[in-house]
């Protein structure tokens, strides 16, 4: 049987997917779209493309074809619309390589790499909590192709307290560190990175370099579908953050001090959660309903465009900062087999 092969490159954040559709009728155009809007970014970028299926020609031979994958640049135009005014911006088409996008190889053509933009004004940004309309307009009078998401709401730190001055933060050879937040319904998926600023001196005490390490603490956490309070988020998200994974970190982005010529001290740093991905939530949703050993045969597919497959989904960020790491992270470190070697003081 033919397969109809769809690019499915969630831009993201926070998951990503390929799948192949079988079908068995004649060809017809379908659209493929996918966009993660962003609360914080300068611009937004959306990919629309089509499913193709030719009868006498290998789908992986067509793939490689670029003007098979896209629309002609008079087919379609998009906006994008704000549901609270009905504002509405046009997106110009833009190559994604000269963006700083590229496409990665693989069984797609890599150019040109058509992708649809709107700058975000400045200053100003996505709002939080609206809810955004993605319109593509095609000129042959078929039916608008459209899709919506809801920006999330900025989250609030709970560990590390946002309401404590500084926050605090500490890590552990023999036991985890709790990172929690609250969040609305619109955050489902978070990664969290910590940006550990640190500065070096010499034994009389000048200072040598001042440096910086983003870490990774964690990724694609879900949170919890329980509500545990009231107002903009009611929903709970933690992650336990493993403090051998943090000192492993340090020891490998760190030179060890051999002959004692500098110490080393934590500065204030940051931590930054970044979450959405609601629509991403209902797709798993989806597939699992049709897994285990007694599902259907065919698993539903899940997607929130109109007309045709993909997913038009949102996400935010936000980043506490001037956290200290305590002395209590230095004396675990100083009875770390690798982590002492790097001669942290307080």
């Amino acid at each position: 049987m033919k397969k109809l092969l769809l690019l499915l490159p969630i831009l993201a954040l926070l998951a990503g997917c390929s799948n192949d559709f079988e079908v068995a009728a004649p060809w017809k155009e379908i659209p493929v779209v996918y966009a993660i809007l962003s609360a914080k970014d300068t611009a937004q970028y959306v990919r629309i493309e089509k499913a193709f299926l030719d009868p006498q020609t290998d789908a992986l031979e067509i793939a490689q074809i670029a003007d098979s994958l896209y629309y002609p640049a008079d087919v379609i135009t998009a906006y994008l619309e704000r549901s609270s005014n009905n504002s509405r911006v046009q997106l110009t088409r833009v190559d994604g390589n000269l963006e700083g996008f590229p496409r990665r190889s693989g069984i797609f053509a890599t150019q040109p790499n058509w992708l649809y933009k709107v700058k975000t004004p400045s200053g100003q940004g996505l709002a939080v909590g609206e809810k955004y309309r993605l319109v593509i307009k095609r000129a042959d009078g078929k039916a608008d192709i459209t899709a919506e998401t809801t920006i999330p709401n900025n989250f609030e730190f709970r560990i590390p307290n946002q309401q404590q001055s500084p926050p605090l933060l500490n890590f552990f050879n023999t036991q985890t560190t709790s990172i929690s937040w609250r969040t609305d319904v619109n955050g489902a998926y978070f990664n969290a990175y910590l940006t550990v600023r640190y500065r070096e001196e010499a034994p009389n005490g000048t200072t040598l370099a001042n440096k910086t390490l983003v870490w990774t603490a964690f990724k694609n956490q879900r949170r919890s579908d329980n509500l545990v309070g009231s107002g903009v988020n009611p929903y709970a998200g933690q992650a336990e953050v493993n403090g051998q994974d943090f000192f492993n970190f340090l020891a490998d982005s760190i030179p060890a001090v051999t002959n004692n010529d500098r110490f080393r001290y934590f500065e204030f740093s940051e931590l930054t959660l970044e979450g959405g991905g609601g629509e991403i939530a209902q797709y798993l949703s989806t597939a699992s309903v049709a897994s285990g050993i007694t599902s259907a045969e065919t698993i539903p597919s899940y997607t929130n465009i109109s007309e045709g497959f993909g997913i038009f989904t949102s996400k935010n960020r936000t980043t506490l900062g001037n956290i200290k790491i305590e002395t209590k992270t230095v004396d675990e470190m100083n009875r770390n087999e690798r982590a002492v070697r790097l001669n942290f003081r307080y």
